[in-house]
């Protein structure tokens, strides 16, 4: 949901939030691939914004600090033996790490794949079968999740056969300094799976290119201007989450709300 209020625009950012007013001149996606959208959103002062279910600002993270973060992600997913078009499973879990591993991916020339995260319906079972199928089709070099799921996680990826360990170990790993691989738009950005409503979900490739031009087109069709917030309470695992609330956002520089 956008929101229209720049007359309101101090008054309803939190202390410490990101700020939605910018000097940095807004592109409307109009770049080669996802990871120079970053690198341009990183030169201005916008970022996400995390709230608990009480609306309570949890983490303010600038785009800046992102870039950084999922640079260091690119080096260390390099240290690890990942390779240009390899596929990185990640459990799509609203928050800074799974941000700055998805983008680190994308530095690192390897494809991200966003995850569901657990529903209420089928319990742990149903969960760890999906999760197994969804690993062995797209054949991740490496699957990633949080460490409170480490238990369906790793379930899940040993019975796929599948390297795996949760994100927040990833701190663990030296980052190195070799050269990240440069990306053309025509390269897949990442692998994105449908929602299932119809049946089993089925993985899609996403090329930069693609993924640009609907970000653009967001941009344009939206009428996206200055004083511009973006508010969301879908998951990123979830395409209007993903794409729409922070791909976008990044690609148009917004300030999002989450």
């Amino acid at each position: 949901m956008l929101e229209r209020n720049a007359q309101h625009t101090k008054e309803l950012a939190p202390p410490g939030a990101t700020p939605t007013i910018d000097a940095h001149p807004r592109r409307l996606a109009d770049f080669e691939t996802l990871g120079e959208a970053l690198d341009y959103a990183a030169g201005g002062v916008r970022g996400l914004n995390f709230h608990d279910a009480r609306g309570t600002l949890t983490r303010a993270y600038p785009f800046s600090e992102l870039r950084q973060d999922s640079l260091a992600d690119a080096h260390r997913f390099l240290t690890l033996g990942i390779k240009p078009g390899d596929r990185i499973a990640m459990v799509a879990e609203t928050g800074p790490e799974f941000a700055s591993c998805f983008f680190g991916a994308i530095y690192a020339g390897a494809w991200p794949v966003p995850l569901p995260l657990p529903t209420s319906f089928g319990g742990r079972e149903a969960y760890v079968d999906q999760l197994g199928v969804q690993l062995q089709s797209s054949e991740p070099a490496l699957f990633l999740y949080p460490a409170e799921l480490a238990d369906f996680g790793k379930g899940a990826a040993d019975k796929a056969g599948v390297v795996n360990r949760t994100w927040e170990s990833l701190g663990d790993i030296e980052p190195g300094n070799g050269a990240l691989p440069a990306a053309a738009a025509d390269d897949i950005a990442y692998l994105q799976y449908s929602s299932g409503s119809t049946r089993f979900p089925h993985g899609v490739a996403v090329t930069h290119r693609a993924l640009l031009d609907n970000l653009h087109a967001h941009g344009i069709g939206l009428e996206v201007r200055d004083s511009d917030r973006c508010i969301s309470w879908l998951p990123w695992y979830h395409d209007m989450g993903l794409v729409g609330c922070l791909l976008s956002p990044v690609a148009c520089s917004c300030r999002p709300i989450i």
